[in-house]
């Protein structure tokens, strides 16, 4: 049986979930798995049939292990994977109960219709902070909705702060047709007297800063500062407030930064996206100043000093020259090298040491009051013990002879971690902070009661809050170690800030958030659910299955659009039948998207385009287009988010190259003539591109056409042999496998007799322009004698393999 004892305000928040489609927006640590497994647990019946969509897979693993030990549960949870093929996956829905199942996984399932949509009891999604109108998230609640009426559909969020971003939390509720949200910050008087009622107690242990750490984090700021003021120099339109070093120094400014330029990023030039770069490493140099050691700090710095090189064709940031950078660089090195040949100890070590010699000593020495230290990685915690055990100078050696030898320090297993503390103590343990586990168990086994924090952690501290609570009457004491008038302690109150204003956001905006009547999709009119007219209301389905011979029948639907199953991590598909299209979801080996019988499509964002150039991917798929399709189009879809724009005009280089991705292109253009390249500024743009090409023709054939193969694998031909051979006059697609087949290289077509090609090409005209190529061959090669030219074509492979 699952024994997790609920506290006031996570049984308020089960029965707010229950009684209502909701979305449910928690403050970081506040427990969500718990109020999850107790959620899943009363639909885990063969009657209902819940979808967990998109879980994370440590999470997935937590719950299905809780929920399978649980003695109410009659039906066992599931997880479906990509393994189960689709008849499986089909049975294993009619069982009931509760499925873990992977967003894609699930849209294609309800494409193909192995999910009796109408049967399904609910959807519970998690982690909802990034829905948006094209979201596969988005697409599946729509098609649920569609046709089932009475389920529910439930939201759980973590990250406040990305909620309260733009109209997020708007169009979160709009997409995923939810009425209602609840909120549920730190400040929550539910919340509060919960914790309070059995609080931890918590030292807040200041520690100074070294003079030299002062003096770097000085230099750091000012670095920043540079490369703000170069960034408002090279985008003036970037508002000042948003380049501010108060902002700079938070948790996720680069990524917040990024995203305001991402609708610009096509016009920006080569040095301000250099520019973004820098401020990013800039950042990471301040988390190394405050988590690393003196050698190990020196290190990265030393790495960034410019290389000024003839042959190199990197351009230097200009922060590397400034006279802060030479400063800093000097100072880290003073750090580790100086007079007194002492290397600077990391003051949060000492710390540490004192806590644990103050605890040894106010317990006995057969105590089994376990510690547990929290740590951001195992290299620290590795250091920390070796201090403790051997003192500074083993450490600081150890450290200096790997600077000097350059080994990793990451070099041992993570099965280390637990055997670290037993070297130091029985009761003493590490945590090493991660997101990707479940703190429950992990806290359950070890029952810490002295906790020491090695560094400021917002979802961490909650987390040891909440345990402490669920066991009243057990003491825990938290050693809180943090940087006095540092960016870390800036970046943590920043980070607590933000949080609470984006909950204070949120509390307002329901006095003037305007949610539709109908928002649920449950009754009336939502137009979210109503789909596009392409104005072809006749589709002509063909199925070429031997026992209907193949005919066209009229009926009455949507016009068809075949999908490569992997197009479904985009959001085209969504788009597309939005647009009033219908998706059929198969694996096809050539393109992404068959539109009619004789028109094939292979989608590209920049991205994906740029790699297949550089990889020879798109020549292959491009020429296997070509050979099985009368209209093949390559498609160049852009983001929405970006600008419509291939490259920069100060990205593009006077001196025009073979590697450069405009001369790719046009080789690309003139190797293929057949193909045609469109070009999308966005998913919509595309979309309406489909239904213009689909205008007055069939739908695609869908059992051939997934049957078609390149040639020159199916027939065991040698591809560049039988591109050389499409490239001669006289031959085309439709008969250039004659001539393979009969003739063993390109030698033996050479020496061909007129009749003999006529007879294999079927065709008298194709048949002279081809034996005339090989025979009008210019004076000097008249004069070579046959031995010569035999030697030429004896060069060439054969066709066959």
């Amino acid at each position: 049986m699952i024994v997790i004892p609920l506290l006031p305000y996570e049984k308020q928040i089960l029965l707010d979930t229950i009684s209502d489609d909701s979305l449910t927006i928690l403050a970081e640590g506040l427990s969500l798995e718990n109020i999850l497994c107790k959620l899943l647990e009363s639909y885990c019946d063969p009657c209902s049939l819940v979808l967990a969509v998109e879980f994370p897979s440590f999470l997935e693993t937590w719950l299905l292990e809780k929920l399978t030990l649980s003695e109410v549960v009659t039906t066992v949870p599931k997880k479906i994977t990509s393994d189960f093929n689709a008849e499986n996956r089909a049975e294993d829905y009619m069982q009931g109960g509760i499925k873990f199942v992977t967003k894609r996984i699930l849209l294609i399932d309800l494409l193909q219709k192995r999910i009796p949509v109408e049967l399904i009891t609910g959807l519970v999604f998690y982690n909802v902070s990034t829905i948006s109108d094209i979201s596969i998230e988005a697409f599946i609640a729509r098609l649920y909705r569609q046709d089932n009426k009475s389920g529910f559909i439930k939201a759980f969020s973590s990250s406040p702060i990305q909620m309260a971003m733009l109209n997020q939390l708007e169009t979160t509720l709009n997409h995923l047709f939810i009425p209602k949200y609840y909120l549920w910050p730190r400040f929550h008087v539910n919340v509060s007297e919960s914790i309070e009622r059995h609080k931890c107690e918590v030292i807040e242990i200041h520690i100074p800063l070294t003079d030299s750490m002062k003096s770097l984090q000085l230099c750091i700021i000012d670095i920043l500062h540079f490369c703000l003021k170069e960034m408002k120099k090279f985008v003036p339109s970037l508002e000042s407030e948003s380049l501010q070093i108060e902002s700079a120094v938070a948790k996720n400014f680069y990524r917040s930064l990024k995203q305001k330029l991402d609708p610009i990023w096509s016009t920006l030039g080569e040095n301000a996206k250099q520019t973004l770069n820098d401020i990013k490493t800039i950042s990471n140099l301040n988390n190394n100043l405050v988590r690393d050691d003196a050698v190990r700090f020196y290190r990265t710095v030393h790495k960034m000093r410019p290389t000024l090189s003839a042959s190199s064709k990197v351009k230097i940031s200009m922060w590397l020259f400034t006279e802060a950078f030479e400063k800093l660089l000097k100072i880290s090195k003073s750090r580790v090298e100086n007079k007194e040949k002492c290397v600077e100890l990391s003051p949060k070590w000492q710390s540490i040491k004192e806590i644990l010699e103050e605890i040894m000593g106010d317990l006995d020495t057969k105590s089994d009051k376990p510690i547990l230290i929290c740590v951001s990685s195992f290299v620290i915690a590795r250091q920390i013990v070796q201090f403790v055990k051997e003192g500074e100078v083993s450490v600081l050696n150890k450290d200096l002879n790997k600077a000097a030898s350059k080994v990793s320090e990451d070099d041992f297993d993570e099965d280390d971690v637990d055997k670290l503390g037993l070297e130091l103590s029985h009761n003493i343990h590490f945590l090493i902070l991660t997101r990707h586990m479940v703190m429950n168990d992990f806290l359950k086994e070890i029952n810490p009661t002295f906790v020491i924090m090695y560094e400021p952690d917002l979802f961490l501290i909650r987390t040891f809050e909440v345990f402490r609570s669920r066991r009243p009457g057990k003491p825990l004491r938290i050693y809180f170690l943090l940087y006095d008038d540092s960016i870390e302690e800036q970046r943590y109150l920043t980070h607590l800030n933000k949080e609470k204003k984006a909950f204070e956001e949120m509390i307002h905006m329901k006095g003037r958030l305007a949610i539709h009547t109908d928002q649920d999709g449950r009754r009336g009119f939502n137009p979210l659910l109503e789909r596009g007219d392409t104005g072809l209301k006749f589709s002509d389905i063909v199925d070429d299955d031997s026992r209907k011979g193949g005919i066209h029948e009229k009926t009455l639907g949507f016009p068809k659009v075949v999908v490569d199953m992997r197009e479904f991590r985009s959001s085209l598909p969504s788009i597309l039948h939005k647009s009033g299209l219908d998706l059929v979801p198969k694996t096809i080996e050539i393109g992404d998207y068959l539109l009619t019988p004789e028109i094939c499509v292979e989608r590209k964002s920049i991205d994906d385009l740029i790699g297949s150039l550089n990889s020879g991917r798109l020549y292959q798929q491009c020429q296997a287009m070509c050979r099985n399709y009368k209209h093949p189009l390559l498609l160049i879809e852009f983001e929405e988010s970006r600008g419509f724009n291939l490259q920069n005009y100060s990205e593009v280089n006077e001196n025009v190259t073979t590697r450069s991705l405009q001369t790719q292109l046009v080789l690309v253009s003139l190797h293929f003539p057949s193909l045609r390249m469109f070009w999308s500024e966005s998913v919509y743009t595309t979309a309406n591109m489909f239904i213009e090409l689909k205008k007055g023709k069939d739908d695609p054939i869908i059992t051939s056409s997934l049957r078609k193969d390149k040639p020159s694998t199916s027939a065991g031909f040698n591809n560049q042999l039988v591109d050389m051979l499409l490239n001669l006059p006289g031959v085309t697609s439709k008969n250039y496998f004659r001539l393979a087949r009969h003739f063993e290289n390109i030698y033996s077509i050479a020496n061909a007799s007129p009749s003999e090609l006529n007879t294999i090409l079927e065709n008298k005209l194709d048949g002279k322009k081809l034996f005339d190529f090989f025979r009008n061959t210019s004076e000097e090669e008249k004069q070579e004698p046959p031995s010569v030219m035999r030697s030429k074509f004896n060069k060439f492979k054969k066709f066959k393999k």
